[in-house]
């Protein structure tokens, strides 16, 4: 017997606001809200990929008037209105469905559950199945064995599916009960009334006992009390309550299979749309089978003339076409098979004169640039860092309009020229592969150069970018084509010292378990712990299981050995794994690892590295920091550490020039001790060390927001105590709080804050009406400034230091940056030119009111490093 069609009726209203207060607030480059309308989208397409329904619909509420509010006024009348940056996603998300031709309804007088219990109806008289995906427990009535509910749960992801017989496994109800249910119990977040003082364990109990509202008042006088008056004064309300709780399965709305029935979306016009909403991530979505999209219709739907495709010369000889001049320039990069982090050309566009590099042509570098050029580009870094792997030195770059759309808006999720230049008003550039396209993509870099070097100027940022963020290109291109030395000796002994430790961890499991079972699986693990040890369980997955995370294991370590073996196996087998055997693979043909630093990532202007991701190797442990050692010095030379003293909280000392803290650094005194001492009351001489930990934990963890419940976690003491710490600590150190709600204050006024340098980042959450969200952006504005300040100025140290090596004739190279340190690799005989070049230009990098403190070591590895004062002799 043939399955039955499939049905899938969505609640727009109530999955469009469960997505908006799920997902952080985002919206476009030009401020249309849209995280709503994105989080629709992802529940939508997973639904439709996992349930392969044959007839999709979605249903809206239409205002607050309905023939519900004709019986009772005041029914939902005690809704807050929807967030300002709500509303409009609900017509978005309208014209979206349009574009991806999936039907939606929206009648007056009636709301979503009324249209979507009515086409449920008509389509399981026709025989279909149909599944409701809602946030509202109304629609539970609905259940039969024709039409299965879907409830969300929590975020956009958790649901439970309900069907009869589940139901009534968690409720002892029938559908038709959830309306009795409603009647007596109401319902505040619609205003139902119901029957005063009865809540749903009494009206549980009342159904369970006889059945319906009407059974209930059949039998009146065998229910005894205070209840038996309760429900004898207000039947009125319980009959109000039902009505208002009935779903209307007759309103004017028709289950027409034809105009229901799933389709293939209107790709140009979704497209299109999708491009102007920014969902990247999405855009496969709405893309057709063959890959293509009509560049002529992606230009009419975004109402924007195409960009003119230019004719394009291709070149395949060396030398016969050079850069020269201020040249407008793209590179189309790829990776070089079996050598990681060595990015290579395909291809070479040039926009002036239109021209396509290619083959030959590319084979001799030197033979691409004149003296005195200066390229315009986007994403110029991948073609400099080619260069530099080659011998050739780049010329100082002209202009990168994807650096410059990062520091213009660093909460981009990606800077796609094509976005760029719809964004700027260049119209839409033609998708594609070939020469010609290239050469066009090519073609628009000087103007948005001009119209973007404007707006930089608009912002007041057009100094960091030329003094910081253009110059730091070229120098984060150069370390990545140097890269870093590895031995493979060291991280072969690693691995299979980590495996020895694994095995010997996991065989203290078994014991502890009483039984062998693979520890890596969470279901096994939970089933272990808390099913055959029974331990104490505080939390379940969202499939029900028992929750193993570390969160877990951590509040049981100090009780049960297991969980604290369970967790030395974990953090032993991600070193193994993550770490040590993964760095082994991202070695290239000269033996180095060359990692790729992020410029246009982080918000707060941070640097940081995939291929690997060196700001994740573990240093708090042992264990994490020997990884270090495999990275080597190449023979005759070693590896130099500078690495900034508390850069942070000397930043916060400038910021709030509290007076303890700046006197602190004035006087070269260990800030922790310092803290311990002040909040303590006691001579810093008879600071603890527990004391020192604590203050620590304060120093570091206010400015990241955290509140006394972190603080309690973090140092292992009451909330209250923590509670009383942070207040001793603010009284001591009143500047810091004061600056705390300054920042606040002054995003919430502007929508931004600032660095010492003057790098924005915009918080459009920071007046949102829901707190938590309110309280994060809250956070960031404390935080960005003290955090984007320390990433300038690293930056212009880098610059300054580079620039300095390059005027002494220096041979070291500066190789890494990772949080607070660079890493030069120098060689033997310059190691105390080096140390004291880099100590003064890091040093002097920024001029604060506190001085900064640069601290250097030396050795033939990266974990062997020891201190260095060789310099301050000279």
């Amino acid at each position: 017997m043939p399955k039955p069609e499939k049905l899938l009726l969505l609640d727009g209203n109530s999955l469009a606001n469960r997505a908006f207060y799920a997902l952080r607030l985002f919206s476009t480059s030009d401020g249309v809200y849209t995280n709503a309308v994105y989080g629709f989208l992802t529940m939508l397409f997973k639904l439709l990929d996992e349930e392969q329904p044959d007839y999709v619909a979605v249903a809206f509420d239409k205002g607050r008037q309905t023939f519900r509010t004709a019986l009772y006024e005041d029914y939902k009348a005690t809704r807050k209105a929807p967030p300002d940056e709500f509303r409009p996603q609900l017509d978005l998300l309208r014209e979206v469905l349009t574009a991806l031709n999936i039907p939606w309804f929206r009648v007056e007088n009636y709301e979503a559950d009324d249209i979507m219990g009515t086409l449920a109806r008509q389509a399981a008289a026709e025989g279909l199945h149909t599944l409701i995906v809602t946030g509202d427990r109304d629609a539970l009535q609905l259940i039969s064995d024709r039409v299965t509910v879907v409830m969300t749960k929590k975020g956009i992801t958790e649901t439970v599916r309900y069907d009869p017989e589940t139901l009534k496994a968690e409720y002892g109800l029938t559908p038709s009960q959830i309306i009795d249910l409603k009647a007596l119990m109401g319902d505040a977040s619609d205003n139902i009334p119901g029957v005063p003082g009865v809540g749903e364990k009494t009206a549980l109990k009342l159904l369970a006992d006889y059945g319906t509202v009407d059974g209930v008042y059949a039998h009146l006088d065998e229910i005894k009390g205070a209840l038996q008056a309760k429900l004898r004064e207000n039947r009125d309300k319980a009959e109000l309550s039902r009505t208002l709780a009935t779903i209307n399965l007759d309103a004017p709305v028709t289950f027409d299979r034809e105009a229901l029935r799933r389709r293939e979306p209107n790709y140009p016009q979704a497209y299109a749309l999708f491009q102007r909403l920014e969902f990247k991530s999405l855009l496969s979505r709405v893309t057709p089978p063959d890959g293509t999209v009509a560049a002529e219709a992606l230009a009419e739907q975004a109402g924007a003339a195409q960009v003119e495709i230019v004719a394009a010369r291709v070149v395949d000889r060396p030398g016969a076409l050079r850069l020269s001049g201020q040249a407008p320039v793209l590179a189309r990069m790829t990776a070089d098979p079996g050598n990681p982090g060595r990015p290579r050309p395909v291809g070479l566009a040039m926009g002036d004169p239109p021209a396509w590099l290619e083959g030959e042509a590319l084979a001799d570098p030197a033979e691409l640039l004149d003296s005195g050029a200066r390229l315009v580009g986007h994403d110029l870094k991948p073609l400099y860092n080619w260069l530099y792997s080659q011998g050739i030195e780049p010329p100082a770059p002209a202009f990168d309009t994807a650096l410059a759309a990062y520091l213009l808006d660093p909460s981009r999720s990606s800077y796609d020229l094509a976005d760029l230049c719809r964004q700027h008003g260049l119209g839409e550039l033609p998708p594609g592969d070939t020469p010609d396209l290239w050469a066009t993509r090519a073609s628009v870099l000087p103007e948005l150069h001009r119209r973007m070097e404007a707006e930089l100027a608009a912002q007041g940022v057009d100094r960091l970018y030329r003094e910081v963020e253009l110059p730091l290109m070229p120098i984060l291109a150069e370390m990545e084509a140097v890269g870093v030395g590895i031995d493979p000796a060291a991280l072969h002994e690693m691995s299979v010292e980590l495996e020895r430790r694994i095995l010997q961890v996991s065989q203290e499991i078994y014991e502890l378990a009483g039984m062998q079972f693979n520890i890596s699986s969470p279901k096994q693990l939970g089933d272990v712990l808390f099913g055959k040890l029974g331990l104490p369980s505080g939390k379940k997955t969202k499939s029900g299981g028992y929750s193993t995370d570390a969160e877990v294991l951590e509040e049981l370590a100090a009780a049960y050995p297991i969980a604290a073996r369970v967790l030395d196996y974990r953090t032993l087998t991600k070193l193994k794994g993550t770490y040590v055997d993964a760095l082994g693979q991202l070695i290239a043909r000269d033996g180095r690892i060359h990692t790729t630093f992020a410029q246009t990532v982080a918000e707060t202007g941070r640097l940081s590295s995939k291929d690997p991701n060196l700001q994740n190797i573990p240093i708090r442990i042992e264990e994490g920091r020997r990884i270090r050692k495999a990275f080597v010095a190449r023979p005759g030379c070693v590896l130099l550490s500078a690495d900034y003293s508390q850069i942070e909280l000397r930043v916060v000392a400038h910021f709030s020039g509290d007076p303890a803290l700046r006197e602190a650094f004035l006087h070269d005194q260990d800030i922790h001790t310092r803290t311990a001492a002040e909040v303590f009351g006691v001579p810093m001489d008879q600071v603890t060390p527990e004391m020192r930990r604590q203050a620590k934990a304060v120093n570091f963890g206010l400015i990241y927001g955290q509140t006394d419940f972190g603080l309690a976690r973090s140092v292992g003491i009451s909330r209250a105590e923590a509670r009383a710490f942070i207040e001793t600590y603010f009284a001591k150190f009143a500047g810091v709080r004061r600056y705390m709600e300054e920042k606040k204050a002054e995003a919430r006024e502007k929508g931004y804050v600032t660095t010492l340098d003057g790098r924005r980042r915009p918080l459009p959450e920071i007046n949102h009406r829901v707190f938590t969200i309110r309280q994060n952006a809250e956070r960031m504005a404390i935080n960005t400034p003290i955090q984007g300040t320390a990433a300038d100025l690293m930056k212009r140290a880098m610059i300054a230091v580079r620039r300095a090596m390059r005027e002494e004739g220096l041979s070291a190279r500066m190789i890494l940056q990772v949080h607070d340190e660079l890493v030069f690799e120098c060689p033997v005989g310059e190691v105390d030119r080096l140390a004291r070049l880099v100590r003064r230009e890091m040093e002097g990098a920024m001029k604060l009111d506190v001085p900064l403190k640069v601290e250097v070591k030396v050795g033939p590895d990266w974990y062997s490093v020891q201190p260095y004062e060789g310099d301050r002799d000279a």
